[in-house]
């Protein structure tokens, strides 16, 4: 068979934004593929017949091409106009979803995130305004041009006035805002139903009412939103909920009944599993304990745009994906219930919910592709990707029996010979809270199919298992790392033909934070490679786009003077230890683990002698591997493995 190679991820095909025609005879997706001669990514949207099973292109490759489905008539797809106007705009061509035949193409002087049909008249819009300029959309040219001229003359400085002031992927966002809008879809005239200074993180709408939580600063955003109701008809707000005691996830209606999906932090902290409550005058009314996560967090490197994690149908059914275990579960909440609506081994990465449902899905090792669920399972309507003659190996599971069990898999090369000796690599996920699963991971079966074993698991802290077992409070560096320890003595155990003296490790995000730790704790892996990492708790809480919400989570006594228990746990603090040869990957635009965790890390130990290097990524940020440009995921890989092989070979 045909060996997976460093740079086949560029042949693969990602699939995402499942969607499907009113009449529901067509279901639409965007393909993403590798544009190798630019080293970026191009799109096109697919259409496939339900009833006749064909598949063809309705737009064809460009850089991007998101799309929303609006409407009875309304297919909306932004085009790209980036290089012809640089003001803030979002170009739509209105098309056919029969033939792709364009009807008509507007402008709107907003940067849309999102746009749906809210009546027969009128669009629902989520835009990102500037609260410097909170109502440029309604601006005529002369001020549009005073606005532009005065972002021109100052764009050699930035000035941060709030907090949080940057997000990975982003980047500066200082005095952004998410706001709401209605359009007029015949005039196209708007109306902005938030406050300015106003981020909203959730709505929906019935009956004339648009709910939206969301927080209103101008200083500092607080983890905790509020609920408003915003009535159409007399173009009121009303506050529903305003108490500043719960994070909240979503909110929607359910059976005409306000529901809020969100936590009080009560159990484990913060990093809880959202509850399901109903709203009734300002009063939360528990209606579902719920335990799972409602998002797929099952890690791979080999996804690409948008995934919904939540959709509601046309008869006002909600549904969630969630992580259980190592596979991704689509739920249907229903009369205060959530049902699972699959049974597989992989993940429900993008769905949609018509006569029946339909996904975008990683079954077992095979890449995305379109499915729909036969009771429960998946039955392959498409194959866009196909690995069938190359060497894939299938995840061997591992379970460590201890009071809290930690289960993991083996990846072994072909024609796995018992009487040889092999090197292995244990790989660790991000999040904390995300997990694996047994679905297709190109880094790990690349490094299979040079010669390595591979084993990786989840260790407490994970997503999948409930509350408790995410539990990671004031533990980082503790209980997962013996966790992921007790997995690496079992799978020496159960595999006694990988040499221990060729064992290497490597993780990115939270798995770079915990590889980091373990080679300040042991000298057992003779090569590190840690990515997008943290080493010093401290500079991480105060520069990272997330960091204040750090020592909430950890629920220290003080959360302003908490630097002794922040040190406790930073690798940086035990750098002194280090003797494996240790490899930094970043990126220079991080905003999450920010470039100063590998600097701080790589100068100490450089200072010290320790075999070290550090390669940096410039106008990378926190998605390298997932979504990097094509030649910086191919660096990438190139120079993990190269540090992996003279190290281990």
């Amino acid at each position: 068979m045909k060996k997976i190679g460093l740079e086949d991820f560029t042949q693969y095909h990602f699939l995402s934004n499942l969607s499907i025609t009113p009449c529901k005879g067509k279901l639409l997706f965007i393909d993403t593929a590798v544009n190798e001669d630019k080293s970026d990514y191009k799109q096109r949207i697919m259409r496939y017949d339900i009833k006749t099973e064909k598949l063809d292109v309705l737009v064809d490759y460009q850089k991007r091409n998101p799309f929303y489905m609006v409407g009875c008539s309304d297919l909306l797809v932004v085009k790209d106009t980036s290089e012809e106007d640089k003001t803030v705009h979002t170009t739509f061509n209105r098309i056919k979803p029969k033939d792709g035949e364009i009807l008509k193409t507007f402008n709107l002087p907003l940067e849309v995130n999102s746009i749906k049909s809210l009546d027969d008249n009128h669009y629902l819009i989520s835009a990102t305004i500037d609260t410097k300029a909170p109502d440029y959309y309604l601006y005529n040219e002369d001020e549009k041009k005073k606005y532009h001229d005065s972002i021109k003359e100052n764009e050699d400085y930035i000035t941060f006035d709030e907090y949080p002031y940057t997000f990975n992927g982003a980047g500066i966002i200082n005095g952004n805002r998410t706001a709401l809008f209605i359009c007029d879809k015949e005039t196209l005239k708007l109306h902005r139903i938030t406050a300015p200074s106003m981020d909203v993180e959730s709505y929906d709408f019935e009956n004339g009412h648009i709910i939206y939580s969301g927080t209103d600063y101008t200083v500092y955003k607080k983890k905790f939103a509020s609920i408003y109701d915003y009535n159409i008809a007399d173009d009121t707000t009303t506050v529903l909920y305003d108490r500043q005691d719960m994070v909240i996830y979503r909110v929607f209606y359910s059976d005409h009944k306000l529901t809020v999906a969100g936590t009080y932090g009560k159990e484990v902290g913060w990093i809880e599993n959202a509850k399901f409550y109903e709203l009734n005058d300002g009063k939360m009314e528990l209606v579902l304990d719920s335990d799972t996560s409602l998002y797929n967090s099952v890690g791979t490197d080999a996804r690409f745009g948008k995934l919904k994690s939540y959709y509601k149908d046309e008869n006002g059914i909600s549904y969630f994906t969630s992580t259980v275990g190592g596979n991704s579960v689509l739920f249907k909440y229903m009369n205060h219930e959530l049902v699972a609506l699959n049974d597989f081994t992989g993940t429900v990465d993008d769905f949609i919910v018509g006569d029946e449902i339909y996904c975008i899905a990683m079954v077992n090792q095979d890449l995305e592709d379109l499915y729909v669920l036969k009771d429960k399972k998946p039955q392959r309507l498409t194959k866009i990707n196909d690995l069938s003659e190359y060497y894939v190996a299938k995840p061997v599971h591992v379970r460590v029996n201890k009071p809290t069990p930690v289960d993991g898999w083996v990846l072994l090369p072909e024609d796995f010979d018992e009487n040889k000796k092999y090197p292995a690599i244990l790989d660790i996920h991000g999040g904390p809270k995300c997990a694996y699963g047994e679905i297709f991971y190109h880094e790990m079966q690349y490094w299979v199919n040079l010669g390595y074993v591979v084993f990786f698991s989840n260790p407490r802290g994970g997503d999948g298992k409930g509350n408790r077992f995410a539990d990671l409070r004031r533990f980082w560096g503790g209980i997962d790392y013996e966790d992921i320890m007790d997995f690496t003595d079992e799978v020496l155990r159960l595999y006694p033909n990988i040499d221990r003296e060729r064992l290497g490790v490597t993780g990115g995000s939270y798995g770079g934070y915990m590889t980091n730790w373990i080679v300040s704790q042991t000298n057992r892996f003779k090569a590190a490679a840690t990515q997008r990492s943290i080493s010093n708790w401290i500079t991480e809480v105060t520069i990272s786009d997330y960091g204040v919400d750090f020592p909430y989570e950890m629920q220290f006594t003080d959360i302003n003077n908490c630097h002794d228990e922040l040190w406790a746990m930073s690798p940086l603090k035990y750098a002194n230890n280090v003797k494996t040869p240790l490899l930094f990957i970043h990126s220079t635009e991080d905003y999450r683990c920010t470039f100063p965790e590998a600097l701080q890390y790589y100068t100490a130990l450089r200072c010290r002698g320790v075999e070290t290097k550090l390669v940096g990524f410039k106008g990378e940020n926190h998605e390298l591997s997932r979504s990097g440009k094509p030649k910086h995921r191919i660096k990438r890989l190139y120079e993990i493995t190269e540090w992996m092989n003279n190290h281990l070979l």
